[in-house]
């Protein structure tokens, strides 16, 4: 009976791993086809709208080119990574065995915290390039109004992690660290730092979108081997949008991510 019991576990792991690995690689190819077909209607409507990328006067002269290429195009994997996400959710919930709620309130919040950060920062993107557009200033958003939305955004997440986890960092090579309260600012400054250097790679063909794709295919990757399945399902939503992404920014781009994206 122990045998036969143990078969049975054993038959029912490998099962629901099977489901796990069609669900994430269903996810991400519906966030390839979101975004990829969106990019039919989206670009041609910024087209019309005007949404052209901004030069800046100091840059190489053959970046001039690239005048009037829409920008904003963040809106099309923003748009369909979190489309495919919420759709790989709702199946998972109503339809399969798998389920991304069935999680510990600390697995709950990382995933939707990390989600609504995400929202949050192109939300400063949309801003800035409104202005950008609609002000005819290039700039943006001041340094100053941005890196302030940028840590104010920072801080919310923080201590939503804070609350939920306590201080510990596990460290590579070294194992848990209590960082004790300054694990708020230390937070604060990765996720300000990390966004501000994803904004520098874009502007040339392909460059940010690609970077962007190989940095979540590692995302994948530990959401996996730690067993995030919900984390699993996003970055492989975004992985897929960010690949339709690719589809229009690759040489020649027909349009960039834009702050919205970046």
């Amino acid at each position: 009976m122990d045998i036969i019991k143990a078969t049975m576990q054993l038959s029912n792991g490998v099962t629901m791993d099977f489901t796990k690995i069609i669900t994430v690689g269903a996810a991400a190819l519906a966030g390839f086809l979101l975004s990829a077909l969106a990019g039919r209607w989206v670009i041609p409507a910024l087209h019309k709208l005007h949404f052209g990328q901004m030069i800046r006067e100091e840059g190489p002269s053959w970046h001039k080119k690239k005048q009037g290429t829409p920008t904003m195009g963040g809106v099309l994997f923003i748009g369909a990574t979190l489309l495919a996400f919420l759709l790989a959710v709702a199946v998972c919930e109503l339809f399969l065995p798998v389920k991304v709620l069935d999680a510990t309130p600390l697995t709950l919040t990382r995933l939707f915290g990390g989600l609504l950060l995400a929202l949050c920062c192109g939300a400063i993107g949309f801003a800035d390039e409104y202005i950008k557009v609609v002000k005819k200033r290039n700039l943006g958003l001041t340094a100053g109004q941005k890196l302030f939305a940028q840590l104010l955004i920072a801080l919310g997440y923080a201590l939503s992690i804070y609350m939920a986890r306590g201080t510990e960092v596990d460290v590579p090579f070294v194992g848990l660290v209590d960082f004790g309260i300054w694990f708020i600012p230390f937070c604060m400054f990765v996720v300000v730092a990390m966004a501000n250097a994803v904004n520098l790679t874009d502007g040339i063909d392909g460059l940010c979108g690609t970077v962007t794709f190989v940095a979540i295919l590692f995302f994948l990757i530990a959401a996996g081997i730690i067993g995030y399945f919900g984390a699993g399902l996003l970055a492989a939503a975004a992985a897929g949008g960010v690949a339709g992404f690719l589809v229009w920014n690759l040489h020649p781009a027909r349009v960039f991510m834009g702050d919205t994206g970046s």
